[in-house]
């Protein structure tokens, strides 16, 4: 991971972990595995075209940027991916996902849709079914909370952590936190 950054930040690509100290928003660089240079199934390239024009690099691996409480990006040399989750009751939860090409690439010429979304697709699916089925085992009456695993759970960890900071003081102030209209 080092050697990564190093490299990538010799090239002018912000790359080493950063956390704002509230822990709402980090960003990091990583590698992708062997010779893989975008998601897809055969870790070739997605899209032909470079997402930007001034970064001509390969095996720039993903920058990835989080800001809590619900959006993640991975941004590629080819493309990039951008998470929303948004609660929508105490048991659902509406998930986006959209992916960003360069402003110029044509698709079928460019890119083929279903290559380009594959991975993603499959793994939100994934995700879906095991949160469902997490859901279920919640409900069971012989549910009993536990402890969350430092070892397997620490980004959950780092998410209630942060929760807990931000909600804190505003439930402390007696109520909601006040809403306005950007409209």
């Amino acid at each position: 991971m080092l050697a990564h950054w190093a490299k990538c930040e010799a090239i002018g690509l912000p790359s080493k972990f950063r956390i704002d100290p509230a822990g709402q928003y980090r960003a990091t660089r990583a590698p992708l595995l062997r010779d893989a240079q975008s998601y897809t199934m055969t870790g070739k390239r997605a899209v032909r075209k470079d997402l930007s024009d001034s970064v001509s690099a390969d095996r720039i691996g993903t920058l990835m940027h989080y800001h809590y409480p619900t959006t993640w990006n991975h941004i590629l040399i080819d493309h990039a991916v951008t998470f929303r989750v948004l609660p929508v009751s105490a048991t659902e939860t509406a998930v986006t996902t959209k992916w960003l090409v360069h402003k110029d690439a044509v698709e079928g010429v460019d890119y083929d849709l279903a290559e380009l979304t594959h991975v993603w697709t499959e793994t939100n699916d994934q995700d879906r079914r095991i949160v469902e089925e997490n859901a279920f085992g919640i409900l069971s009456p012989a549910y009993e909370p536990g402890p969350y695993s430092e070892l397997h759970e620490g980004g959950v960890i780092q998410f209630v952590d942060w929760y807990a900071r931000f909600i804190g003081p505003r439930l402390a102030e007696g109520g909601r936190p006040a809403l306005r209209s950007v409209a």
